[in-house]
This record gives C-alpha cells, structure tokens and sequence, in this order.
C-alpha cells in the first residue's frame, strides 16, 4: 500500500511524501502542479491525503467537518462560503489545495465522499492526526513541529529526510492515508461540503486531555502510546500496540541472545511461537 500526503502553500508550493509499509519516506518538497501530476503518474499511490479542504464551504463560515473538531478539542480554521471573504489573501493557501484536488481528479484520483477510500484524494488535518494518533492536545507552549515529529516517530515513520514542519504534515498526512488504507479512519463532517478524514475508527465523546511536557519531544508523555516492549538498549519509541514496527524482531534476537547464553528466554520464544536459535531446537 501507497499513501501520497500533500502539504499546500501558496507562496512555497506543495510538500510531498509518499509512504508506504516500510515508512521510509519519498520526498519532493516545493512541487508545482504539473509536477504534482508527474509525481502520481510515477508513484502511483492507493490514496491521496491533502491537508486542504476540497472546495468552498457551501453556508456560514464553517463546515460540520470543523465544528466536529472543535467539539474534540481540536482548533481548526473554517472553510468560508462568502465568496468576498474567499478573496482574503489569508485564504491563498485553500485556493492551492482546491487546485491541488483538482488536478488529482483529473489524474484519476475523485475526491472521497463516502464508501470506499482506495483510488480516491480526501482532506486531512496533520494537527487533528497528531491529536488522534496521541489520544492528547499537545503540552502546552510545544513546538508544533516537535510534537508532530514525536508522534511519527511513535508510529515508526524515518525522519532523516522530513527537514521542515511542512515535510513533518506531509508525513502526517500520508501515515493517514495508510492508515485509512487499513480501515482505521472516520471521516467527519457532511460529503457535500467536504470530510476530514481522521485516523481512527471510533473517536471519543469528550474533548481530548493535553499532554505533559517532559522535556523533548521524545519525553512527551502522549497518553495514547507506551513505551516500545522490544527492551533493546537504544530504543526510545513508543507505540499504540506492544511493539513498534519491525521491533518484534528486535525483540526475537534479544531473546535468541538470551537464550543462547542460558537465560530464561526460551519460555517466551515458545509463548509467542517464535523459533528457538537452530542450535537449541529439539530441546525441551
């Protein structure tokens, strides 16, 4: 599975990443339009992920997709219907994404409506995928950047090539597409005016708690993750599930270490039906 995130500015361009299961990300940061259009014919994502709205609001000054962020706790910008207010110079940046959906559809990507997400671009918001991945509101006075990196990190994302806050929601906006590739998403709001596709499948009824600040963002202590239970000296990951991606087998070869030392390691291999190392298999 492919995921492509977007992360428009008027002034900048577009910030892609292309995520796929090894989270290793494919970057092209300041991308025009045609290039844009290049980059799905040569990546050829399942989904498109656009931290914009896909057009206009169609009445008052904010879509039921915002307001049902609002209700979580999560602030977000309203998507105006005025056409006078459209003209404001702070609304360039949702003249690009609408464009940007545009060109997606002429690419053969239709905005998501309802159904099926595979083959379709959708609207996201990396602020409300923070917020949802973490179960928290960041700590107070974060850096935006730090606490969204925290949460990729979390989830196993690479980041040597994710420089910038923009690259940092493109990434953002791809793991969500992933995810929805998966199952794991809500789209709130009304089709009409435009969903925001969220990653989880159920969302809670109540605004969600603010984290606490530890000191740096790998400190953070986001309530919906725990640490990683590989037990390997250098990790520092944390995670929605026991492990972190790919540290299962960090945790086979720490335990093959153990038990080819004598340690008590083999009761676990046997209890999570791994393997034992070649050299003690047939022994009870």
């Amino acid at each position: 599975m492919r995921a492509l995130g977007v992360d428009v500015s008027e002034k900048r361009g577009l910030d892609l990443v292309l995520l796929d299961e090894s989270l290793r990300p494919r970057v092209h940061g300041g991308a025009t339009l045609a290039q844009l259009t290049e980059r799905l014919a040569e990546w050829r994502p399942d989904v498109v992920a656009i931290d914009s709205p896909p057009a206009w609001g169609v009445s008052g000054g904010s879509r039921q997709a915002e307001k049902a962020l609002r209700r979580l706790g999560i602030q977000s910008y309203g998507t105006p219907s005025d056409p006078q207010k459209q003209e404001h110079r702070f609304f360039g940046w949702m003249k690009s994404g609408i464009a940007a959906f545009a060109a997606c559809e002429k690419a053969g990507y239709p905005r998501y409506r309802a159904g099926a997400i595979r083959g379709t671009a959708f609207e996201v918001f990396p602020h409300a995928t923070s917020v949802v991945l973490s179960q928290a509101l960041p700590p107070s006075g974060a850096s935006k950047k730090d606490f969204r990196a925290a949460v990729l990190r979390a989830h196993g994302v690479e980041m040597a090539l994710l420089a910038t806050i923009d690259l940092v929601d493109a990434a953002l906006a791809a793991l969500t597409g992933l995810l929805a590739l998966r199952g794991a998403f809500t789209a709130l709001g009304e089709a009409d005016e435009g969903t925001i596709v969220v990653p989880a499948r159920e969302l809670p009824g109540r605004p969600y708690p603010r984290a606490r600040a530890q000191g740096t963002d790998h400190q953070m202590n986001l309530p919906g993750l725990s640490p990683c239970a590989c037990d390997t000296p250098d990790c520092r990951e944390k995670t929605s599930s026991e492990f972190a991606p790919g540290h299962d087998a960090k945790r086979k070869a720490l335990l093959w270490e153990r038990a080819r030392a004598g340690h008590d390691a083999v009761a676990e291999l046997r209890r999570r039906g791994w393997e034992l190392p070649p050299e003690l298999r047939g022994r009870r």
